[in-house]
Formats: structure tokens, sequence, C-alpha cells
């Protein structure tokens, strides 16, 4: 027989102090967050940088930040994706370089520039299927992969243009890169509207949430009815397409198809501002926001040291340090969460 209390006529109301345990258990969650910890590393190396050089903290200077982070951000987005569902893709660097000189030789040979964009952006498409083929259809694993299409398409685009830079393009082309809305630079305007998009995909789609659980967990996502041979396509073909558009923008900006553009540090820096955005290594985690601000922040260490001239070199050590550290924090992070399944 179940015993039952009397009423009292008063109805039981939650602890007083529930509300401030809510807070409080909302405050640690975002301390402990990445993002949290990248956003006071920036305003602090910000404060610091312009105490040291008045200059740094100026309007003009921080709107040069920005535009210098605009072509990185554009290959970190999709990157985030493919590593977050358990991918890699060190193609990127090349597919910039090709998508830039692709889309300059389209214009000089009389495509009109919209056009010259868009098959800018599907050759770079292109090489992300091929990317996919390779490795889910010939099992070839997704590091050695896109390594390979790395240097192959370094020497495919010295080849296609003879070592030379391709100018000069169209003044409409030209004016892309350079035009403003009320001071802020377009190219600023275009990788925020990427931003956008790709953070609305990754945490309100049933995409973003499909990408999740393949890189958690890739069999059991398989056998949960997700299709992991389509899944990594569509990652790897938007990884190429953007990775073509950021090379296009920065063709705009810099109003040449340069051969050298791209290459090995534009794949390092995205890999790197990746992985310090919170990111992980092993697939499953990681946030648009976090990927942002990690390119922020090494757009921030570059500009700090260029305008107190000191050596470029400096920034190459930092950026190893810190990114060292980030994956360390990863590997601390998934290693706690998985002694609490435990």
């Amino acid at each position: 027989m179940t015993l039952h209390k009397p009423f009292t006529g008063k109805r039981s109301t939650p602890p007083a102090d529930l509300p401030a345990a809510r807070r409080t258990g909302l405050a640690r969650n975002l301390m402990a967050r990445q993002e949290t910890t990248l956003a006071g590393v920036l305003i602090v190396l910000g404060v610091l940088a312009t105490l040291r050089n008045p200059a740094f903290g100026g309007s003009a200077n921080l709107v040069e930040i920005l535009r210098a982070a605009v072509e990185t951000f554009i290959v970190a987005c999709p990157l985030t994706l493919v590593t977050i569902g358990g991918g890699f893709d060190f193609s990127v660097g090349s597919v910039f370089t090709l998508g830039g000189v692709s889309a300059a030789f389209f214009m000089i040979h009389g495509i009109i520039w919209p056009l010259a964009i868009l098959f800018g952006v599907m050759t770079g498409a292109a090489i992300g299927t091929v990317n996919a083929v390779i490795i889910e259809r010939l099992r070839v694993p997704a590091i050695i992969t896109t390594l390979g299409t790395f240097f192959f398409l370094g020497g495919v685009v010295i080849l296609f243009t003879n070592g030379t830079d391709i100018s000069p393009l169209p003044n409409q082309f030209d004016s892309l890169g350079t035009g403003s809305v009320l001071g802020v630079p377009d190219v600023v305007l275009a990788g925020v509207i990427v931003g956008i998009i790709y953070h609305l995909v990754l945490d309100h789609t049933r995409f973003g949430y499909n990408v999740r659980t393949l890189g958690g967990n890739r069999l059991a996502a398989i056998e949960n009815g997700i299709s992991a041979r389509r899944l990594d396509a569509w990652l790897y073909i938007g990884s190429g397409a953007l990775a073509a558009l950021a090379g296009i923008v920065y063709t705009a900006r810099t109003g040449s198809g340069q051969v050298d553009a791209g290459g090995a540090p534009v794949t390092l820096t995205a890999v790197s501002a990746v992985l310090i955005g919170g990111t992980s290594l092993f697939g499953g985690l990681g946030t648009i926001t976090g990927t942002a601000l990690g390119v922020l922040l090494l757009a921030e260490v570059n500009n700090a040291l260029a305008v107190d001239n000191i050596n470029a070199l400096y920034s190459n050590m930092i950026i190893g340090g810190v990114l060292v550290l980030a994956v360390a924090a990863d590997s601390m992070r998934r290693g706690r969460m998985f002694a609490i399944r435990r």
C-alpha cells in the first residue's frame, strides 16, 4: 500500500537558492568553454599591444586585422566541419591558389567576372569531389589523400601559369576586394556571411548534427542510418569550394592571380586556427565561433609583431606554442569527458 502525505494547502516550492545555483553552473560552463579563454586572450593581448604601441588599437589597424583574417576564416569554416566529422583536409592551401589563378585566367580570356568566380569555385568543388572519391572508394587515408592533392595541385598551378602571376583583372572585380560599406570592407562582410551560414548549418540543422555524430562515433553513426560516404563527400566538396572562394577573394584584394599565394602557409594557418579554436583533432567537437576566435588570435599576433617591427619568426614560434597547448587542452577535455562517462 502506498502512503501519501496529506495535502496541507501549500504547494511545494523550489529551494530559494536554485536560481543562484543555476546561474553559478551556467557561469562555470561558460568559463570552461575554450571560446571564453580565447576571447580573454584576445582582449589581454590587444590591451598589451596597444599599451606598447597606441597605433595597434586604432580603428584603421583593427579593420586591417579583420581584413587580413578573412581568407583564412573562409578556408577554416568548412575545414572545421571536416575535422568535426573525423576527417582531414590539408589540400586547402593549393586549392586556394588554384581557385584564385583559375578565376583570373577565365577573366583575362573574356569570361565575365561573375562567371569566372563561379567557375573558380566549381574548380575547387571538383577537387573536393576527387578527394572524397579517393578517400571513400579507394580507402586511402584522408591525411595521405589531401597531402598528395596538395603537392599535385602545387605543380599544376606552376605548369598552368608558367610561374607567372595573372593580371590585369577587370576593375569591377578588383573593386570587390577594395570596396567597403560604412567603413567595413566588403571582404570582411563576405567573411561574416560565410561564418553565419556555417554556424547555422553546424548548430541548427540535421546535417550539422549528423556531422558531429559521425565524428564522435563513426560506426555508431553508420548503424543509425547516417550515410558516411555521402556526408564525407559533401564535407570535402564544401572544403574545396570555399578554399577556392577564399583564393578568389585574395585575388580581388591583391588585383592579380598570384602563383605564390596560398600553399603551405594557408593550410597550416587554417588548420592551426581550427584546432586553437577548440575543434577536436579526434572529431565530434568544435564550433564556428571558436574557429573565428582562433583566426582572429593568429591575425592579432601577426599584426602586433608587424606594428612593432618584430621579426616574423617570433610569430611562428608563438603560433607553434599556442597550437601545442590547444591540442593538449583538447586531449585533457576529452579525457575528462570519457572519465565522466565511465
